[in-house]
Formats: structure tokens, sequence, C-alpha cells
């Protein structure tokens, strides 16, 4: 699916896959119930307005970064909305390294958006995971600025956009994201 015009409010309906959600209860096991998770066929798709992703936040050494310099350096660029203490994300990481080492000399670019309150604990997972690619965070949790602006309600979530910011695709992970990534870039 390309999603290449879509409002700022088809984001929320964009959630699928969900996993670490502010509103996710626990079950028995202690394991987050995301029975509020939206379904793929819930997505939206609108050619009314082409859709551009375009914010500043601080890196992880404090240096504020603009996105848009970082996508313009690339053909195509993940932004990953993740948190250091989100299961699923964490889980997902390995998938997202390997494909980074795969396709970053093609044009692949990854910008995390950390969903985290402690700097201590971002940066260590940063460190343990071997995110090499850009990082930003507010250190605002679920209040963080980008993820509000986007309706971003649940994470591990992926926006995928060209160079110039414009959405290509959104929602995708593992073995999608990776095969959207080399439909792009090429083998």
């Amino acid at each position: 699916m390309k999603l290449r015009h879509i409002p700022a409010f088809a984001f929320t309906a964009m959630l699928m896959f969900a996993a670490c959600n502010p509103g996710a209860s626990k079950n028995a096991a202690g394991q987050a119930d995301n029975s509020g998770e939206v379904k793929e066929e819930q997505k939206a798709d609108s050619a009314a307005n082409e859709f551009k992703i375009s914010f500043t936040m601080a890196d992880i050494d404090g240096k504020q970064v603009n996105v848009t310099d970082e996508f313009a350096k690339h053909e195509i660029t993940v932004v990953d909305f993740w948190a250091s203490w989100c299961g699923p994300c964490r889980h997902e990481m390995p998938n997202l390294v390997r494909t980074y080492n795969t396709y970053k000399d093609k044009g692949l670019g990854i910008v995390g958006v950390s969903l985290d309150e402690d700097k201590e604990q971002w940066t260590n997972a940063v460190k343990e995971m071997g995110m090499a690619w850009t990082q930003l965070s507010d250190l605002q949790g679920w209040h963080n600025s980008a993820a509000q602006m986007y309706g971003i309600q649940a994470i591990p979530f992926t926006i995928i956009v060209d160079k110039n910011g414009r959405v290509l695709d959104a929602g995708l992970r593992g073995e999608a994201l990776e095969t959207f990534i080399s439909n792009k870039l090429g083998q």
C-alpha cells in the first residue's frame, strides 16, 4: 500500500501491529493488552493533500536537528518512533539494524524518535542495540512533540519518507519494512 497523500488525522487510523501504548492495560501475566489496536483495513488514504513530515528536536548530544536536513541526505528515510522501555520496540530493533546496515550505502537513512523520559536509559539502549543513526528525543515520553504532532499512539511505529519529507508509507515493520525498502532502493 502506498500512502502518497494522507491527512494528519490518518496517522491515528494507521496504527497497526501496535505494541506499547499509553492506554494499554496489563493482563494477568503483566504483559500489555493492546485490545485497542487499529487493524490494517482501517487505514486511511486521501488524495486531498500531500502530507510531509517536518520537525526539529534535540539529538542524543543535545544538538537541535531539523529532520528535513536529515531527509535530504538520503533517498528514503525511516522515522522510527520507539522507546528503550518498550519490549516490542527492542524486539524489532535487530531487524531495523540489519535493514539499515544492508541499505545505508544505497540511500537509506533512519531517524529514531525516542519516547523515553530518562536520558541515561535512552542513550544506553541506543548503544546496546547498535543504533548507528540519528537519534532524537525531547525526553517527554508519550508527550513527545513529534509523536503528538503526528498522532502516534502506539510504538514501535515507522513513517517512511522521501528526501523531501513526503510520506511514502507508514506502520511497516520487520519483513514488510525490508521489502518496501528493497523495492525502493533495489538489491
